[in-house]
């Protein structure tokens, strides 16, 4: 199952030297380059395809091979090829793991500031790109424009989109925190590619799919954290500190109001 995500292939391609010279010598090699593309961003090689690899599992022939290194769009190294200049165009291997951790991080209820729960887990873009190089130029756009009516049918992609999949995101990681969340959502797209449901109910179905997947894979849910006038996200919602920390009427009701909260998500 191939991960969410893109990677670069710059406007001017077409117009490209070496790939001009591909369209009357080689064709097949551009496409050929483009699959090898693929492959190093499904799989984060940081552009580096192995013989086997390129031979066998990408169907890529020797002819095709040596057509792009001809040109210098790969370049030989020890046991395969390299894409050239793909780092300098892509996110490398560590960059997108580390995105991925400060995703999880923002996710978790533990590290949210209670004033911030509204917008839990928003993916913040950089380069115009998600955490798996995505071009999201319009998710913002797209994200209130689902968001405004949770009646309203809408297909997968754009359940993605819109903030309650986030929330559901921050619920699911806060009572499964050792739930591959990515690999869950995989299966999950797979599974109801196509269809369409309102918000509400792909909320339901998502969470229902990643509980189930936890059980049978045997991780046990973790214990709900319970807000109190003296918890952390009581405090910097007040802008107070342990110190400052007091148990008035203010600090005992959002603390309440933080605990249904959670309970109804």
């Amino acid at each position: 199952m191939a991960r969410r995500g893109y990677v670069q292939l710059a406007n001017g391609f077409y117009l490209n030297r070496k790939v001009r010279r591909l369209r009357r010598t080689m064709p097949s090699a551009i496409s050929a380059f483009v699959i090898m593309l693929s492959y190093c961003g499904d799989n984060l090689t940081d552009g580096y395809v192995d013989d086997d690899t390129a031979e066998f599992v990408l169907d890529i022939t020797t002819q095709e091979l040596d057509a792009l290194q001809q040109v210098g769009l790969i370049e030989a190294v020890d046991g395969g090829y390299v894409i050239h200049d793909y780092l300098e165009h892509n996110r490398s291997r560590q960059q997108v793991m580390a995105k991925r951790k400060r995703e999880h991080d923002r996710y978790s209820a533990g590290s949210l500031p209670a004033e911030s729960a509204q917008t839990a887990g928003r993916i913040e873009t950089e380069s115009g790109q998600t955490p798996e190089h995505q071009n999201t130029r319009t998710q913002k756009k797209d994200e209130e424009e689902y968001s405004s009516s949770s009646s309203k049918e809408i297909g997968l992609n754009d359940f993605e989109l819109v903030r309650e999949k986030a929330h559901a995101n921050a619920a699911i990681i806060r009572d499964y925190p050792n739930l591959d969340l990515s690999d869950a959502w995989n299966a999950f797209a797979a599974r109801h590619y196509g269809e369409t449901r309102t918000v509400n109910d792909w909320c339901r179905q998502w969470k229902g799919w990643c509980q189930r997947r936890a059980n049978m894979s045997g991780i046990p849910p973790s214990k709900p954290h319970k807000h109190t006038w003296q918890c952390e996200h009581v405090l910097q919602a007040l802008g107070r500190d342990k110190e400052t920390a007091t148990p008035d009427q203010q600090a005992c009701r959002l603390a309440e109001r933080l605990n249904k909260e959670q309970n109804t998500q």
